[in-house]
This record gives C-alpha cells, sequence and structure tokens, in this order.
C-alpha cells in the first residue's frame, strides 16, 4: 500500500544518504518505481556491468524471491544466462517453500523455465516427496505445472498419478492433473497408471464433478487406445445423466467426439432410433440447456446421408416454441422446416 511505498522510498532516501549517493541495487529491487527501472536496466546490461550485478545482489536473491517488487527483478534477471548460476545457487534447497509463496512461485517458474536442463532438473527434484502438497497449493499447484514442462521428471508424473483421483477433486489439484497428463500425453509419456485411476476412481461420479470433469476429458484424449475404449464403453451408456449436467455434458460430447464404429451406432439408435424411448431420449436433449449441446455433437458426427438426414428430420417434429429445437438447426445450418 501507500504506507508501505512511503517507508520504501525513506530507506532509500536514507541509504542514499549514507552510501554517499548510491543505493545498492538491492535496496533499489525493493522500490516499486526503482525495481521498473532495475529491470529494463539488468536487460541492457553489457557482461561486466551484469557480471557485477550478479555479485552484488547474490546474496540477497532468496529474499528478493519473495518481496513483492523484488521477485520481479530476480525474475527478469534469470532470462540472463550469465545470471543463471547465482538464481541457480540463491533457490537452492527452499523450492518447496518459495512455490507456496504467492511472490517465490513466480521467481521460480522462471527459473525452471530458464534454467539450463541440469539446474532446472535439480530445483524440480526438491518436490520429490512434495508433489502432493504443492499441486493441492493455489501457487504452488502452477509450479508443479511448470515443474513438469520443464523437465518431464518421471517422479513427477509417478506422484501425480498416485493422487490422481484426490487432486482431480479439488481446484488447483485438478489443474496439475491436466496439465501434467497433457504434456505427458503430448510427448509420448505413458499416461496408463494415471488413466487406471481415474477408471477405477468412480468415473461417472468424476465425470460430473466440476472439477474432475476435466480430468477426465484430458484423460479421454490422451490416454492409449485399449484404456480409451474402456472409458467410452463405460461412459457411452451414461450419455442421457451426463448430458443433464453442466459438468458430465462436457464430457458427454469429448465421448461422442472420439467413439466411432459400434459405439457411435448404439448412440445415435438410442436417441434417433425407434420406440418411445428413443423419442423420450431425444426430447429430454432437445429440452435441456446443457443437453441440446450435447446432440449438435452427435449430429455432427453422423457422416451426410440417409441416417442424418432422417436424425434432422427427427429433431424437426420435436421442435417446439419453447426447447432448443430451432438453435440446434440454426446451428447446423439447417432450416426448422423440411
Amino acid at each position: 500500500g501507500g504506507g508501505a511505498r512511503r517507508a520504501s522510498t525513506r530507506a532509500l532516501a536514507a541509504e542514499r544518504a549514507r552510501a554517499g549517493g548510491r543505493v545498492s541495487l538491492a535496496a533499489r529491487a525493493t522500490e516499486q518505481k526503482q525495481s521498473r527501472l532495475l529491470q529494463q536496466e539488468l536487460v541492457r546490461m553489457s557482461d561486466t556491468q551484469l557480471q557485477c550485478a550478479c555479485e552484488e545482489l547474490a546474496p540477497h536473491l532468496l529474499e528478493l524471491a519473495t518481496h513483492a517488487f523484488g521477485n520481479y527483478v530476480v525474475s527478469k534477471l534469470v532470462t540472463r544466462s550469465q545470471a543463471h548460476a547465482a538464481v541457480h545457487s540463491a533457490l537452492r534447497g527452499s523450492v518447496v517453500p518459495l512455490l507456496k509463496h504467492p511472490q517465490g512461485s513466480r521467481v521460480v517458474q522462471a527459473a525452471l523455465a530458464e534454467l539450463p536442463a541440469g539446474e532446472a532438473a535439480s530445483l524440480a527434484g526438491e518436490l520429490d516427496g512434495h508433489v502432493l502438497e504443492c499441486a493441492l497449493d493455489t501457487h504452488g499447484s502452477w509450479g508443479v505445472c511448470v515443474a513438469y514442462s520443464a523437465t518431464h521428471a518421471p517422479f513427477l508424473l509417478r506422484q501425480i498419478s498416485a493422487s490422481v483421483v484426490q487432486l482431480s477433486l479439488e481446484q488447483h489439484g485438478c489443474r496439475v492433473v491436466q496439465s501434467v497428463l497433457q504434456e505427458a500425453g503430448n510427448a509420448g509419456v505413458d499416461c496408463s497408471a494415471a488413466v487406471g485411476r481415474i477408471i477405477g476412481g468412480g468415473l461417472e461420479e468424476l465425470a460430473l464433478h466440476r472439477f474432475a470433469n476435466y480430468a477426465v476429458q484430458v484423460a479421454l484424449r490422451q490416454c492409449g487406445a485399449a484404456q480409451r475404449e474402456a472409458m467410452l464403453g463405460a461412459l457411452m451408456p451414461r450419455l442421457l445423466p451426463l448430458s443433464a449436467s453442466k459438468h458430465g455434458s462436457n464430457v458427454a460430447e469429448v465421448v461422442l467426439s472420439l467413439a466411432s464404429g459400434p459405439l457411435l451406432d448404439a448412440a445415435a439408435e438410442s436417441i434417433f432410433g425407434a420406440g418411445e424411448p428413443a423419442s423420450a431420449a431425444l426430447r429430454q436433449l432437445v429440452e435441456h440447456q446443457f443437453g441440446n449441446y450435447v446432440l449438435q455433437t452427435l449430429l455432427r458426427r453422423l457422416a451426410d446421408g440417409p441416417r442424418r438426414a432422417a436424425a434432422l428430420a427427427k429433431v424437426r417434429e420435436a421442435t417446439t416454441a419453447t426447447n432448443f429445437g430451432r438453435s440446434i438447426l440454426s446451428r447446423l445450418g439447417e432450416a426448422e422446416a423440411a
């Protein structure tokens, strides 16, 4: 606040008087305006100037990492390769508490992204045994995501997989599950341990959960063929209850987008087929604020031809002035009337 800024300014003035006009870089880093100026200077410094700056700042870097203004200076400093050793040395041994600190987490994330692979891995290694506590923390969760993205350390995926259901049910933990499974899957890393626990952890309940549904969606997209078939086989028969939920309907759309062959045919038959159960299912989807989007996804998956035409005709028949039929047909580029 204003009081803190005034106190910081007075401290700078006092130091300037003691030092014959020069204020230390560490003191400048703790004052809002001077911190901004120092960040700009660090980018432009020559190698010789930067070396001197690193030597002067080195004893203060850990303290600055958690300072409201100083943390930005440390994050900017680590973008210069000459400063890597100093920043790595300052953060080493303090990664876990820093990650759970609002400013410290930013600094660790910047260091993990900028440091050479070996030094980044050594910092990330301090999370071993602390992954769960950091992943459930507001600030630590972002750090765990960056740590895995930067290092692909196997212990991170292993410990996240071991607690994947617990993490998926929490806001910050679910962020970690999504990010790490996405990163691992894109890199071709085996995610089967995590996906297996999601499948065995009450799949439908997770799909309906406000946070865990995102973990289920990522698992569906990133897992191997056998696990995907198992997930699709378990979730497809539950399409209607999923479609009636804000969160479950998102999973239902992913299920339909990934299903093919007999599974997709069975879904279409259960909604567009003959008989009252199918008619009731169609009415439920057309009338529901979330279900209508699931219905749109299914219609888009049907290849052009007689089956799609018949399905659209059934939607037209079910359309009334008060349901979502007109919106569905409009979004699919279809006229309301045949």
